[in-house]
């Protein structure tokens, strides 16, 4: 991830995970820890196809319960679809 915007957006969804952890049921932890593990393990994984797909299947998944946590997976696959990812 190379885009400034994108680094933004990627800490913003880290904080919005951090601020809603307390009140995510552990299959719900486990699949953010395996998404932001997935993205800041490799940066070049990051910008592999699919990724920005992979964010807004997972805000789909979360959009009911934790609205906010959902725009933050959004607005990452958002700049990640804008930087040809």
């Amino acid at each position: 991830m190379s885009n400034h915007a994108t680094n933004a957006h990627l800490e913003a969804l880290r904080e919005e995970v951090r601020a809603t952890n307390s009140r995510l049921t552990p299959q719900e932890r486990a699949h953010l820890e395996s998404l932001l593990d997935d993205l800041a393990a490799d940066r070049a994984a990051a910008d592999a196809p699919g990724t920005a797909t992979s964010l807004n299947h997972a805000a789909e998944r979360f959009e009911v319960r934790y609205p906010s946590l959902a725009a933050a997976l959004r607005n990452l696959g958002v700049s990640l679809a804008n930087i040809g990812i």
